[in-house]
């Protein structure tokens, strides 16, 4: 059952491809794990089109929506210049009881 609904949120992503082509950077590799609360992990990698460096540190959010379109939760990581080399991996970790369940929508993008 988990694994259904991990799949089902998984199609549910929408990436900002625009953010990310105007970032020089791309997610690859999403995935989704559920855990017995119904708490979800959306985990990622992010990769830089200009080798293995990235210009400018770059902060990540993603976003969790109800049916409504109402925001549930935001949660967001930095990936800094300095420390980048070639991909970093990332987790966004939504932990409300049940959050699996009243999502609809992930939407996942760069920004400065």
């Amino acid at each position: 059952m988990k694994e259904i609904l991990a799949k089902s949120l998984l199609n549910k992503i929408e990436r900002l491809e625009a953010f990310e082509e105007r970032l020089s950077v791309r997610f690859e590799n999403i995935s989704i794990k559920i855990y017995a609360n119904n708490a979800v992990s959306v985990y990622c990698e992010i990769h830089s089109n200009k080798g293995t460096t990235i210009e400018k540190t770059v902060k990540i959010e993603c976003t969790a929506y109800d049916n409504d379109g109402q925001i549930l939760d935001v949660k967001n990581t930095y990936v800094s210049k300095d420390n980048f080399f070639g991909f970093e991996i990332l987790e966004f970790y939504f932990g409300d009881d049940e959050i699996a369940d009243k999502i609809n929508k992930l939407r996942l993008y760069p920004k400065l």
